[in-house]
């Protein structure tokens, strides 16, 4: 079920109608039966799977608190690493368990050993990455003594299964989402119109930019090999904006959604592509990601190992993660890979820049300009390896931009074609960074809070297509 779809309109109007006709113990009973309903039109045999991150992360978390409590911290720690292993495990059988193989009889054939591959016939449950590390980073938190366990089962099972956000995000963390399920909820005017404009626009971005872009995307990258080199970077352009639309219209719709509800969920995204460096362009993008290995991967290692190179070596362990994280493929790995040693050469010279910015104070904003299209440029350039179904591929689509300068005959055509669909995107987010808001229309001009929203409309139904075109992220 798709929030770009009719069965979801059938799906949300009945709950959303008795949800606010309920009280509150009654509307988390409620969201739990349609969290699970949600989850199971893809397959019901995963429902299993949350379940059992559900008792597991429940019953961890109490088993830590009593322990702690009992200056027990051995025992705390059987329950931590239980909670881990278990979710982990989940993660690591269906999504990463073929490829670990894979690579592991490829490694073992460079020697000259014959191996081979035993593999999985298992499908990759939808959301699995989103909710074992939601899940996960709550049973750390009890751990580190960040706050205390619920003991409402109920409260606790919703907060994992929570239908907006489960699929794709935002990962949640239970001290900001737990206490608002916790207690009762209300649902005022500005909560509706806030969460009824997110929609729109995420369903925007996906409908009327990604998926029209995915057109475009898909013959690019099937006949690279035929194109120019100009063809490919405005491939690359289109890919980063249908992905970013994609998902970010996704956490947009996840986000007002649950302002429907009463609910606020964190912020995603924004306004990545005014990034003046990589590490704040990572700060931009996916932010609830970003914070999750911040804080259990790259914190607690840079911490331990409290040392100039070795804060830079977890910085690019951590983004090797992250890129693993997105997919079980090698160009994945090389993806965050890129990434973590460009973020470590932007720190390392951090201090030459900001020197030359103090000491030449006028050409301050041309090096902040001139950032963010390197930044851009860069971002651009590392879409290769993720749209790229191989290293192979990723590397020859990166050669053609470098060194093949022609275009083919249609490049204009397809250049205003392109930005057809991307030009509400950058006025309005140009409008967006100028106003430092991303609310832009809460302060704007009665016409512009009622014409904005009337124009986005009617370029949705006229050149938008209601179908079932799932959400990328929906594979990771």
């Amino acid at each position: 079920m798709l929030f770009n779809s009719g069965q979801f309109l059938f799906f949300a109007i009945p709950v959303f109608a008795a949800y606010y006709l309920l009280p509150h113990r009654a509307q988390n009973v409620l969201l739990l039966v349609a969290s699970y309903y949600f989850y199971g039109s893809w397959d019901d045999r995963f429902l299993s799977l949350i379940l059992i991150s559900t008792l597991v992360d429940y019953f961890a978390a109490l088993g830590i608190e009593n322990a702690r409590r009992g200056n027990k911290q051995k025992t705390a720690h059987l329950w931590l690493t239980t909670s881990v292993l278990v979710n982990l495990g989940i993660l690591a059988t269906f999504k990463y368990f073929n490829f670990f193989t894979e690579s592991f009889a490829a490694f073992a054939q460079m020697f000259g050993w014959s191996v081979s591959a035993f593999r999985l016939d298992i499908i990759l449950p939808v959301g699995i990455s989103f909710y074992t590390f939601q899940t996960m980073s709550y049973t750390i938190d009890i751990f580190r003594a960040r706050q205390q366990p619920t003991r409402n089962i109920l409260d606790f099972a919703v907060y994992v299964a929570f239908f907006p956000q489960l699929m794709a995000g935002p990962i949640e963390r239970s001290k900001k989402l737990i206490p608002q399920l916790e207690k009762p909820r209300t649902v005022n005017a500005d909560g509706i119109c806030r969460g009824s404009w997110l929609i729109l626009w995420g369903l925007f971005k996906k409908v009327y930019i990604a998926d029209n872009l995915a057109v475009y995307c898909g013959w690019v990258f099937d006949r690279h090999a035929d194109l120019g080199g100009l063809d490919i970077i405005l491939g690359l352009f289109s890919f980063l904006i249908q992905i970013y639309c994609d998902f970010s219209g996704y956490s947009d719709m996840a986000v007002g959604l649950a302002l429907l509800l009463g609910i606020k969920l964190s912020l995603n995204f924004h306004l990545p592509f005014f990034a003046s460096n990589p590490g704040e362009f990572w700060r931009r993008w996916h932010i609830t990601l970003g914070n999750w290995f911040r804080d259990y991967v790259y914190g607690p290692i840079s911490r331990k190992y409290n040392h100039f190179w070795s804060k830079h070596a977890a910085l690019i362990l951590t983004m090797l993660l992250i890129g693993l994280w997105h997919g079980a493929d090698w160009h994945f790995v090389v993806f965050g890979g890129i990434w973590g040693v460009c973020m470590v050469g932007h720190l390392l010279f951090r201090p030459k820049i900001s020197a030359i910015s103090r000491r030449y104070r006028d050409i301050k904003p041309t090096i902040h300009a001139l950032g963010i299209l390197f930044t851009l440029y860069f971002v651009i350039m590392s879409v290769a390896f993720f749209r790229g179904h191989t290293l192979q591929q990723a590397t020859e689509l990166l050669l053609r931009t470098h060194t093949n300068f022609t275009s083919s005959v249609n490049f204009w055509l397809d250049f205003k074609s392109v930005m057809f669909y991307v030009l509400p995107l950058i006025i309005l987010q140009i409008w967006q960074y100028k106003k430092r808001t991303l609310d832009v229309l809460k302060t704007a001009p009665f016409p512009m809070r009622l014409g904005i929203p009337l124009i986005l409309f009617l370029l949705l139904v006229t050149n938008g297509e209601l179908v079932d075109n799932a959400f990328i992220y929906f594979q990771f």
